[in-house]
């Protein structure tokens, strides 16, 4: 996952996104899709 949308819908920390594509298919998953998620963040050691 890439930070990349800073939309109205994505507020702070906790919200994640997850681009379904694109047409009224992608757009009817996408609406419903509303679930708890894990993120883990990778960082490069020093």
């Amino acid at each position: 996952m890439i930070a990349q949308d800073v939309g109205s819908a994505i507020r702070g920390q906790e919200r994640g996104d997850i681009y379904w594509g694109s047409g009224a298919e992608a757009g009817a998953i996408a609406g419903v899709t509303k679930t708890q998620a894990r993120f883990y963040v990778l960082l490069p050691k020093s």
